[in-house]
C-alpha cells in the first residue's frame, strides 16, 4: 500500500510545472542550463524480512514487485539491503532488479550496493521486480524499500541562438546524461578517466547514463543498467558555479558498472582530450549534450549537437553562438577544428535576436588545481574492496590472494571486543604510481567496530527528543524534517543519512537556504556518557564552497550547563555525501569534559560572512558502548584431524528459541550432520572423537548439510520441534552438540559444545 495518493502526485507535478513556467527564456543575462526531469519521491514501504536459502542450489530467496501506477520511469531507494554469503570467496548473494517494461536487468553484489548508496539504476516503466539470489546455506538476506523516485512526464521551453533550433541527434560515446539533475557530463583523459561537468550541476548528481534512447512523447527513457554508472560522491570537486559564466566547473568520477565490470571509459571506448582554448577568430565551437526539445518531442533530453562560431575568449570565459538548451549544462565545449575539449558549457545567453552562450575554460586555475589533486575513485589506484580481520594501528601493506574482479583479500589476527581497528592499504598501480586507500593514509585510515553497539541514547530524528536551537545568523536556522531536495538549489542532500526519512538540516526549505552572516547551533538533550568504554557517533552533512577553516561545523560538549569545550571541528566539504564521525571517551576528557550523566553536545554551523555557501546536516546520533556478548556454550573435547570446531551462537533461553550452531574448519563441500545428547563421551570415531552420548540416545538434527567452500556449516535449532520427544530441550536441562562430516573414505568430527538452557 502506498502512503502517498495519486492526487498528491498530481499536485506535486503541477507545482513543478508552475516553477518551470516562470523561468525566463529570452533574457540577455546568462542562465544556468541544468534541467531536472520532472519527478517525485514517493514513500514506498516494503520489507522482505530476513530470508535464507533452504535449497540445495542457487535460488531466489526474496522476490517482490515494486509498482507505481502512472510512473514513466522509476529508481528504487532501499532502507536496508543485506546480502548473505562471503563476497571474497565467490559465495555472496546478489540483488537482481528487472524492469517489466523492457526487461532491463541490474545485478549488484555487496560492493555495488555500497557504491550505489543502496539505490538502483533508473528503470523504464512503472514496475520493477526485486530479487535476492543466494547460494545454498549462505545465511540471511533482507531487502527493505523505503521509497521510489518516479518520473512524471516533462516540460519543454525553447531557448536557442536565432529563430531556429539547429541541433541534431548525435552519438558521441564520451558524453553522458547526469541524473537526476538533468545535466551533461563527459569523460576526460586524466589518469583515471573521470568526468567534467558544470559546478552548478553538482548539487544533486548520482548516476551517469550513456547510450540514452529516444524519449517517448517527451517522457525521458533510460538506457539499460549496463550503461549506467554510480557516481562516487567522495570524488566530486566543484565550485558550485557561484561565480557564474566563466567560473563554473566540477570534476568527478564513477564506479565500474555492476554488470559489465567496466569503467565508464572502458565501456565507452575512450575519452575527450583536453586542450587550451584557441583565439576566437576562424574557430568554431561544437556543443554536444542532453538539452530539452519539443520538436520532435522524442528528442527531448537525448544527445544532440550543434556547431557555431567562437565569439570570445577572456580569461576563463568562453562565448560562442552555438545552440544549447536546458540540460546542456556541463557539456564539453569542443574545438571543432581539432575535436579537443577546451571548456565546460554552463550558461545560456542566446535568444531569438542574438546573444552568446557561455562556458568555462579548461585553463581555469581552480579546475586545474582539482585535476592535480583528484579525490575518491579519481585518485590514482584501483578499485579495492577490503576483506578480512585487522588489528588496531596495523597497516595492511599487501593483501594477498587475488580473488578476481578487482577483489583482494587477506586475514590477520582478530581484534578484541570493543576495539576500533584502524587500517589502510598500499598499492602500486602500473599507470598512476604508488597509491594508498584511503588516499592520504596513514594520516587517515579505515576503521571497523568490533561488537554489537548497545545504546544509552540514539536519535534518527523521526520524533522530537528535546534538541534545541540557537541562532546568531541572518538565515540558515537548524530545522528537523525530511530534506526538501530542491532541484533548483544544488547544495542540499537528496535524502537523510540513515534512511529513516528525517534529519536536522540548516534551513530545510526550498531556495537559497544556507547559513549566512553568522552561526546557528543545535543543542542536544542531556546525555549519559558515564558507561564504560562509551563512544558517540553521528552522521553529518557539510557542503562548503570555501574551505578556509572559518566556514565549518564545530562540535562541542559541556557538563551540567557549564562552559562549552571543543571536542571536534569539521572544515572540509563533503560535497553531497553524508559522512560519519566517532568520538571516544578520551576525546571528551581530553577537552576537559567529564564522562558523567549530564553531558550536552552542541553542533554549530558557521559562515564567516564571505561570499560562500555553508549547508550542514546531522543524523543518526548514537551514544553507547560495544557489547560482544558471551557464547551460551562451553567448548570441550578435542577436534579431529582437520581441527574443526563448533560454536553455539545466540542465547540459551528456551523462550527466545534463537540458538544456532556454527562449525568451522571442516573440509570444504562435504556432507555432514549436527547431533546432540545429554551426556559427554570420548570415543574414537573415524579421524576424530565422538564427544557426545545420551541417556536416551543421540539425536540427529536433519537435514544432512553440505559445508561451503570455506569448510563452514551452520544449523538453527528450533527447540519447539525436536527430532524426537526424548530429545526435547527444556529450561534447566544440559545438552551437548557436535558435527560429524565426511573426510575422504572416512569421517571426522568437531570438538563439542555444552549448553545449559535457561527459561
Amino acid at each position: 500500500m502506498l502512503p502517498t495518493s495519486r492526487a498528491r502526485l498530481i499536485s506535486t507535478f503541477r507545482r513543478l510545472v508552475a516553477l518551470l513556467l516562470v523561468l525566463p527564456v529570452a533574457d540577455a543575462a546568462a542562465l544556468a542550463q541544468q534541467q531536472a526531469p520532472p519527478s517525485a519521491f514517493v514513500p514506498y514501504e516494503h520489507d522482505s524480512g530476513w530470508q535464507r536459502s533452504d535449497s540445495v542450489r542457487r535460488d531466489a530467496v526474496i522476490s517482490f514487485p515494486v509498482h507505481l501506477e502512472g510512473a514513466t520511469w522509476m529508481r528504487l531507494h532501499f532502507e536496508d539491503l543485506e546480502l548473505a554469503g562471503n563476497l571474497a570467496r565467490g559465495e555472496g548473494a546478489i540483488l537482481r532488479m528487472t524492469a517489466l517494461a523492457d526487461g532491463a536487468i541490474q545485478e549488484m553484489d555487496a560492493r555495488h550496493v555500497r557504491q550505489w548508496g543502496e539505490t538502483s539504476a533508473y528503470f523504464n516503466g512503472d514496475t520493477v521486480l526485486v530479487e535476492v539470489i543466494a547460494e545454498p546455506n549462505s545465511g540471511w538476506s533482507r531487502a527493505s524499500v523505503r521509497g521510489v523516485e518516479m518520473g512524471l512526464g516533462t516540460i519543454v521551453e525553447p531557448s536557442i541562438c536565432g529563430v531556429t533550433d539547429d541541433r541534431l541527434p548525435s552519438s558521441d560515446p564520451y558524453t553522458a546524461r547526469i541524473m537526476p539533475i538533468g545535466c551533461t557530463g563527459w569523460l576526460i583523459d586524466d589518469c583515471k578517466q573521470c568526468f567534467l561537468t558544470a559546478g552548478h550541476c553538482t548539487g544533486n548528481i548520482s548516476v551517469a547514463q550513456f547510450n540514452v534512447p529516444l524519449s517517448n512523447g517527451g517522457n525521458i527513457q533510460h538506457p539499460g543498467p549496463e550503461d549506467q554508472y554510480a557516481i562516487d560522491a567522495v570524488s566530486v570537486q566543484s565550485n558550485g558555479g557561484v561565480g557564474g559564466a566563466g567560473d563554473d566547473w566540477a570534476y568527478f568520477g564513477a564506479f565500474s558498472n555492476s554488470i559489465t565490470g567496466l569503467t565508464p571509459a572502458e565501456g565507452q571506448g575512450g575519452t575527450f582530450v583536453l586542450a587550451s582554448p584557441p583565439s576566437p577568430a576562424g574557430n568554431d565551437i561544437r556543443i554536444t549534450g542532453y538539452g530539452l526539445d519539443s520538436s520532435p518531442s522524442d528528442w527531448n533530453q537525448v544527445q544532440q549537437t550543434h556547431v557555431g562560431p567562437m565569439v570570445t575568449r577572456s580569461g576563463s570565459l568562453l562565448e560562442y553562438a552555438t545552440d544549447t538548451e536546458g540540460g546542456n549544462s556541463g557539456s564539453p565545449v569542443i574545438w571543432e577544428q581539432t575535436g579537443q575539449a577546451i571548456g565546460i558549457h554552463g550558461h545560456g545567453g542566446c535568444f531569438s535576436t542574438g546573444g552568446e552562450n557561455a562556458g568555462t575554460s579548461i585553463t581555469h586555475s581552480q579546475l586545474q588545481a582539482a585535476l592535480a589533486d583528484p579525490k575518491g575513485i579519481c585518485a590514482p589506484g584501483v578499485e579495492v574492496s577490503i576483506v578480512g580481520e585487522v588489528l588496531p594501528g596495523v597497516s595492511i601493506d599487501v593483501l594477498a590472494d587475488v580473488q578476481g574482479g578487482g577483489l583482494w583479500s587477506g586475514t590477520i589476527p582478530a581484534p578484541s571486543c570493543g576495539q576500533t581497528p584502524d587500517f589502510w592499504v598500499s598499492f602500486q598501480e602500473p599507470s598512476c604510481g604508488s597509491v594508498t586507500d584511503p588516499p592520504n593514509a596513514p594520516s587517515e585510515t579505515h576503521s571497523l567496530d568490533v561488537g554489537v553497539p548497545q545504546a544509552t541514547f540514539e536519535d534518527d530524528f523521526q520524533a522530537d527528543q528535546g534538541w534545541t536551537t540557537a541562532s546568531a545568523a541572518s538565515t540558515g536556522d537548524w530545522e528537523r524534517g525530511v530534506p526538501v531536495n530542491d532541484s533548483g538549489w544544488s547544495y542540499d542532500p537528496l535524502a537523510d543519512s540513515d534512511g529513516s526519512g528525517s534529519c536536522f538540516l540548516t534551513q530545510n526549505q526550498p531556495g537559497n537556504s544556507d547559513v549566512d552572516g553568522g552561526s546557528v547551533s543545535l543543542i542536544s538533550p542531556i546525555l549519559d556518557l558515564s558507561v564504560a568504554d562509551v563512544f558517540v557517533t553521528y552522521d553529518y552533512f557539510l557542503y562548503l564552497t570555501v574551505e578556509d577553516g572559518d566556514d565549518r561545523l564545530l562540535v562541542e560538549a559541556r557538563n551540567g550547563g557549564g562552559p562549552w569545550q571543543t571536542v571536534d571541528v569539521h572544515t572540509t566539504s563533503g560535497g553531497l555525501a553524508w559522512r560519519s564521525n566517532r568520538l571516544e571517551g578520551a576525546d571528551f576528557t581530553g577537552a576537559g569534559v567529564t564522562l558523567s550523566n549530564d553531558v550536552q553536545l552542541r553542533f554549530t554551523a558557521n559562515d564567516d560572512g564571505s561570499a560562500s555557501i555553508v549547508e550542514a546536516g546531522l543524523d543518526a546520533v548514537f551514544v553507547g558502548r560495544m557489547d560482544c556478548g558471551e557464547s551460551p556454550g562451553t567448548s570441550y573435547c578435542t577436534p579431529g584431524a582437520n581441527g574443526a570446531t563448533i560454536t553455539a551462537v545466540g542465547s540459551a533461553s528456551v523462550a527466545a528459541n534463537d540458538l544456532s550452531l556454527l562449525a568451522t574448519g571442516a573440509l570444504p563441500s562435504v556432507n555432514g550432520i549436527f547431533f546432540y545428547g545429554d551426556l559427554r563421551a570420548t570415543t574414537p570415531l573415524g579421524n576424530g572423537t565422538l564427544c557426545v552420548a545420551g541417556s536416551a540416545g543421540i539425536f540427529r538434527l536433519p537435514p544432512v548439510l553440505s559445508s561451503n567452500a570455506a569448510g563452514e556449516a551452520s544449523r538453527a535449532i528450533d527447540l519447539a520441534s525436536p527430532p524426537s520427544p526424548a530429545g526435547t530441550i527444556t529450561a534447566g536441562s544440559t545438552w551437548n552438540f557436535q558435527l560429524w562430516f565426511r573426510d575422504g573414505g572416512s569421517s571426522d568430527l568437531t570438538d563439542a559444545v555444552e549448553v545449559q538452557f535457561t527459561p
